[in-house]
């Protein structure tokens, strides 16, 4: 019973992981824009050339594209993470996960 449990667990982690991935999150924001998708992976970065001649600017960009990204791939995941608490879980404890993430 226990190992079919965990099975079942991994199963749906492995599952999770695969729907992260084909959700795409973009931030364009002062000349940077990044790709990343749910999972947390970077895909793609486009620096505009006017941001080449001003290293800390370029450098004070980043950081604020990095942090607007990671904060769009955070909502996204725990939007993907509700969705599937709702199909794992019986009608009224669909919104158990939702007690946790504030």
């Amino acid at each position: 019973m226990f190992g079919d449990m965990m099975k079942n667990m991994q199963s749906q982690q492995e599952e999770m992981q695969t729907t992260l991935k084909k959700i795409k999150v973009a931030v364009s924001k002062n000349g940077i824009s990044i790709e990343a998708n749910a999972a947390r992976e970077i895909l793609n970065i486009s620096i505009d050339q006017e941001l080449m001649d001003d290293k800390e600017q370029l450098e004070d960009m980043l950081i604020v594209a990095i942090n607007d990204i990671t904060k769009a791939i955070q909502n996204q995941e725990a939007v993907a993470s509700q969705d599937m608490m709702s199909k794992v879980l019986p009608g009224g404890l669909a919104g158990l996960g939702d007690m946790f993430s504030k």
